[in-house]
């Protein structure tokens, strides 16, 4: 009589297979999927008589072995083409070593002497922006021709390390810019100011990847990310810091903590280049006031995304200050919104760019059913005087973000609509976004508002602006402007707009 153990035995050998395949597909699963079943090896249950293990322990327990005279953990050397039609990558200004978005073999990397792989390449791109635009904002009238040249050079050293300068060099942040005055008379004429300034000059990377012999089997904390050179600062949206400053960061990220999917934790200090104040003409130089900063992001179990930021900035040619914002971004159903609370406390009295204020903001929106058109609803509340800690003079005001009537244009001397002081006001936008032809085109249309909550002048306005921006081609943009605006005790503002874009 025969035995029926090999029989058993190859049995529970495709049971195992069977369930270290259910495994597998649910480890590779999306982690936004929710899964309404749940199969008894991805259960972590015995399948037949063989226990069916989790993660390392499985890849350990199911080593891999030659079937037929292949690796089943080989990747294919087949090639597979993509299930759609090719798009031919766009060239960049200049490049050398490995394209970027490129394909074909990768060049071999050079070894520092810690262990880690640099692979060096160079991009230089940006974009050219020429504008014909005339406002009208009551008292003056000003109509030019503005261009705006923006260069970054990206020298990618690794996947994490990279050292990116930036240049404007037709224009400048406070306004000046190279073009034709038409309007007003007294200034009719060419300007020009080409210059060969750095706006940012930075190198980033991880502490973890650049010494790769600190970590071997990646189980420390040493993935740290850092920056230290002239570059962004922005924080709140915008709101407590809009500006390029001299500074070091140094990041740790994929925190967590119990309700926390993932915190990040930011440390920082710059030393020059601090403006301060909201651009309300005090005072808009960059000179050597210190910020000291520590920022914080979390995702939640409650599915929102919270920010935490704490600054001091300490300046010898000006008032000592706290600054303190705090947001919480998150959706209704269908409703997205974005809730934020700003102060600014300074140590001592207040200064023309230094006040003691509280600025609420609300931003929300809807995608309309059936369409990808949208709906957006913002507001802010300036109880007293907020100012930020950093502000470029080319940012506007701290809630520039919240419409195109108060947001600059970012060339020239083209104003803002509803741009004036926001100090103890309220202001509100209300505005449609079309999108047209799928999204080559869109169009763009705002009513907003501002009041004085009490005391001082009366800065009561409404206006109404409306975009179309449209891509013609690859690389050029088409934008449309306009907006007509009521202010007390100013009478009518208007302006028009209309900017050609590039971008290499």
């Amino acid at each position: 009589m025969k035995s029926n153990k090999p029989v058993a035995r190859r049995r529970r050998t495709w049971l195992a297979t069977l369930a270290l395949l259910g495994h597998m597909a649910v480890a590779a699963e999306p982690s936004g999927a929710v899964a309404t079943s749940q199969t008894p090896a991805a259960a972590g249950v015995r399948t037949g008589d063989t226990p069916v293990t989790e993660g390392r322990d499985a890849v350990e327990f199911h080593p891999a072995r030659a079937l037929n005279g292949e690796d089943p953990w080989r990747l294919s050397d087949k090639r597979v083409p993509y299930p759609a039609a090719r798009v031919d990558r766009l060239q960049p200004l200049f490049e050398a070593g490995d394209p970027f978005l490129g394909n074909g073999p990768i060049r071999p990397g050079l070894e520092t002497p810690f262990g880690q792989m640099l692979q060096p390449s160079f991009l230089l791109f940006g974009s050219f922006r020429t504008a014909l635009q005339t406002l009208d904002d009551g008292q003056k009238r000003i109509s030019e021709w503005a261009n705006r040249l923006d260069l970054h050079g990206n020298l990618h050293l690794s996947g994490t390390e990279r050292l990116l300068f930036s240049m404007r060099p037709l224009d400048h942040r406070s306004g000046r810019y190279s073009g034709y005055s038409f309007e007003p008379d007294d200034e009719r004429g060419w300007q020009e100011d080409f210059n060969p300034r750095l706006t940012q000059l930075f190198f980033e990377g991880d502490l973890g990847e650049i010494v790769p012999g600190l970590d071997p089997d990646d189980s420390h904390t040493y993935d740290i990310g850092f920056s230290v050179g002239r570059q962004t600062l922005r924080l709140q949206d915008g709101m407590l810091a809009n500006d390029i400053v001299d500074m070091v960061g140094i990041t740790r990220n994929s925190l967590t903590l119990p309700g926390l999917a993932n915190l990040r934790l930011t440390g920082l200090y710059a030393w020059d280049h601090v403006i301060r104040g909201n651009n309300e003409g005090a005072y808009t130089k960059p000179h050597s006031a210190t910020v000291l900063g520590l920022l914080a992001q979390a995702d939640t179990a409650l599915d929102n995304t919270l920010s935490l930021d704490l600054l001091y900035v300490r300046d010898s040619h000006d008032e000592n200050a706290w600054y303190a914002g705090v947001s919480s971004t998150q959706r209704f159903g269908a409703l997205n919104s974005t809730f934020r609370i700003n102060a600014s406390i300074p140590e001592g009295g207040r200064s023309p760019t230094v006040g003691r204020g509280v600025l609420l903001l609300s931003q929300l929106s809807r995608t309309l059913p059936g369409s990808d058109h949208l709906v957006y609803f913002n507001t802010f509340g300036n109880i007293g005087r907020f100012t930020s800690a950093a502000r470029g003079p080319d940012q506007g005001s701290p809630v520039a973000n919240l419409g195109i009537l108060y947001n600059p244009v970012g060339m020239g001397r083209y104003g803002i609509p509803l741009g004036q002081s926001i100090e103890d006001s309220l202001g509100a936008t209300l505005g449609y976004q079309m999108f047209l032809d799928g999204i080559d085109s869109q169009l763009i249309f705002e009513i907003g508002a501002r009041s004085r909550i009490h005391g001082g002048p009366d800065r009561s306005a409404i206006g109404f602006g409306a975009r179309y921006q449209r891509a013609i081609g690859r690389r050029h943009v088409l934008r449309l402007d306009a907006f007509q605006a009521g202010q007390e005790r100013l009478g009518f503002a208007y302006g028009f707009r209309m900017e050609w874009m590039v971008k290499f």
